[in-house]
């Protein structure tokens, strides 16, 4: 047993690497004055503890913390590593599963482990979430390949900033039809997107392997509801590029017969283009600026097929914000698209190696002026610590002119997503931007193109996140709608706020998930990777909305939500724990984990577009993909 001091002493500088531990938005700071839990550094592999952060929760009071890292050169992957390193005062004993046993639950994308580590990777930015309730105080080691590890002592006292606030919010009492449309067990199942044409919503996410749910492995998977029928068919692409990671690199739009899907992954974004809703993808294209690999494509449709596509790409003078447009080449005898011409990028903004970017928004409107939101995050030492400054900003381009850019705004958060929607068009056009502060979601208002944004509105909670804003014309009337995700007690849910009466209506919110966290039910043994077994019988179960779980888009008069709501025992996440040596890839120096590179998943027999039958839901799978329409 050794004390987490520095480990034997020795002038060596304190270097944690490019690592961050943060509560909703905001970077927590390291307590210089915190006591030194007693931890086997032998145990966990480690010559010494670079840093202490100390946070506080009642007994059996849940609560949540992220640990982030990240690849300062921007085009690498990023790995962020934890292990259990004490219980109560006392030496964990096993692998990752007692971090279940303690009231501990883990959860990342991709998670894969060796001995008493675990770890979440992704592509410049990795992220796992520790969220639980605990009865006696814990230690848990965090690393990221590079650095001395960090402590994170989790003690029994008073509520602090992991502590979610409750919001005391009303069932929506606007949902006008609510669906189950598929399921999985697959621990890569998520993070979906939604377009609508007609009497169809057709929906992209990422799937794991049918032949084995427990993989980090994944393919694209579409699938597409029939509103006349109620049925729902799919089909799926093979992902052959390691975007694997934290964020959303797939997007869909949707106009009469035209569907576009975009995919980002390697040193090019992939553009497909389906000229039957789906039935078939008859036209794709390569689209690239850069050296580095694609990031956080997002695609726009405006009233004339006209094609916006915005993606981040590495360049030889940094992190570049790109876009590339397309248009109607020829029509069908019906005047419908059959074939597009795509255009040269363009560049709307640079940012510095290192920095952190985050999925734009685009709008178009009823006179084809473009609109695009995009921010990105800056990391900046505080000695030990770190600070994340985030930059909104929005460009316009008014319809046949040149694209200008303004700062919306400027917050100490960590970013994940802003939002825009417009109503009319230039000189007159309204532009509505949400995105996260400190304290919530703001939706900033401009009634001049977006040259200025004079107007806010905040609304949420702390840890509000991922808002997708809404304007609508209501007679005399402009209505505001933002969905967005809301960091509550037990976990994450969906939200909704509006103004039916926009700067003169008092805000309405309403809740349109609730997350859930219990005991975990008694039950056998579990099977997990490559049919290992292990008799567990412990720890908690939480339901919530997974991480970027759910996308939406207006539908004329009604909003379409898609949501991926996950039921997750504490113990389900370390059944995997034991692929750690099996992965295929390298090995890291400095935790011993290894580094696992990127294999296309097993799909079901894949159909040309969305014409599949898809399989039956099943109510006991961990992830069901839910369907909302909201007056």
């Amino acid at each position: 047993m050794m004390a987490c001091s520095n480990g034997g002493g020795g002038a060596a500088p304190v270097v944690v690497g490019q690592l961050a531990v943060a509560c909703n938005t905001q970077v927590l700071q390291p307590d210089a004055t915190a006591p030194m839990p007693a931890i086997d550094l032998q145990r966990l592999r480690l010559s010494r503890v670079g840093a202490i952060y100390r946070v506080t929760t009642p007994a059996n009071t849940p609560f949540a913390f992220d640990l982030v890292a990240w690849d300062a050169a921007a085009n690498g992957f990023a790995t962020v590593s934890i292990a259990h390193a004490s219980d109560g005062g006392a030496v964990p004993t096993g692998g990752p599963e007692s971090l279940a046993a303690a009231g501990l639950i883990p959860s990342g994308p991709g998670l894969f482990g060796d001995g008493p580590w675990m770890a979440a990777s992704g592509v410049q930015t990795a992220r796992l979430t520790l969220q639980g309730s605990i009865e006696r105080s814990q230690a848990i080691a965090v690393q990221t390949p590079g650095g001395d590890a960090i402590l994170v002592a989790v003690e029994i006292g008073p509520r602090s900033v992991i502590n979610q606030v409750e919001p005391v919010l009303p069932d929506h009492p606007s949902i006008t039809s609510r669906e189950t449309i598929y399921s999985s067990d697959a621990w890569n199942f998520g993070m979906p997107t939604v377009a609508v044409s007609g009497d169809r919503t057709s929906v992209v996410a990422y799937e794991g392997d049918r032949t084995n749910a427990m993989s980090y492995e994944r393919y694209e998977m579409r699938m597409q509801h029939d509103r006349a029928t109620q049925s729902v068919t799919g089909g799926g692409s093979q992902e052959t590029s390691a975007d694997a990671g934290t964020w959303r690199d797939h997007e869909i739009a949707a106009l009469y017969n035209v569907l576009a899907v975009v995919h980002s992954g390697d040193e090019v974004a992939e553009l497909r283009l389906s000229f039957d809703r789906g039935a078939t993808f008859a036209q794709t294209a390569e689209l690239a600026h850069g050296i580095g690999q694609t990031r956080l494509v997002q695609v726009g449709m405006a009233l004339d097929y006209s094609l916006a596509v915005v993606f981040w790409q590495e360049t030889n003078v940094g992190l570049e914000l790109v876009l590339i447009e397309g248009r109607p080449e020829s029509f069908d005898q019906n005047g419908s698209p059959d074939w597009f011409r795509i255009n040269p990028p363009q560049v709307v903004q640079t940012m510095p190696f290192g920095s952190s970017p985050l999925t734009s928004g685009i709008a178009w409107s009823e006179g084809g002026d473009l609109v695009i939101g995009y921010a990105a995050s800056t990391w900046e030492g505080l000695g030990v610590g770190w600070q994340s400054t985030t930059r909104f900003e929005c460009a316009v381009r008014p319809y046949g002119q040149a694209l200008r850019t303004v700062e919306v705004d400027r917050e100490l958060v960590i970013g994940r997503d802003p939002s825009v929607a417009v109503l009319g068009q230039w000189p007159t056009m309204q532009v509505f931007y949400a995105y996260e502060v400190a304290e919530g979601v703001k939706v900033a208002a401009s009634q001049d193109g977006g040259a200025t944004f004079p107007t806010t509105e905040l609304c949420g909670a702390p840890g509000a996140h991922l808002p997708t804003v809404f304007a609508r014309q209501r007679s005399a009337a402009v209505q505001v709608d933002l969905l967005y995700l809301a960091s509550a007690s037990s976990g994450i849910e969906l939200h909704h706020s509006r103004w039916l009466e926009w700067a003169n209506s008092a805000r309405e919110d309403f809740r349109i998930t609730a997350a859930v966290m219990s005991l975990t039910p008694a039950q056998g043994p579990r099977s997990g990777w490559q049919g290992f077994t292990v008799p567990i019988d412990f720890g908690l179960r939480s339901k919530q909305v997974s991480w970027l779980g759910y996308d939406a888009v207006l539908d004329g008069e009604q909003i379409v939500a898609v949501f991926d709501e996950v039921t997750m025992d504490a113990a389900f996440w370390c059944l995997g724990m034991p692929q750690g040596g099996e992965i295929a890839g390298g090995w890291s120096s400095t935790t011993g984990l290894s580094v696992p590179i990127f294999r296309p998943a097993t799909p079901p027999p894949l159909a040309p577009g969305m014409t599949q039958v898809l399989p039956a839901v099943d109510p006991l799978h961990a992830h069901q993909l839910q369907l909302v329409r909201i007056d």
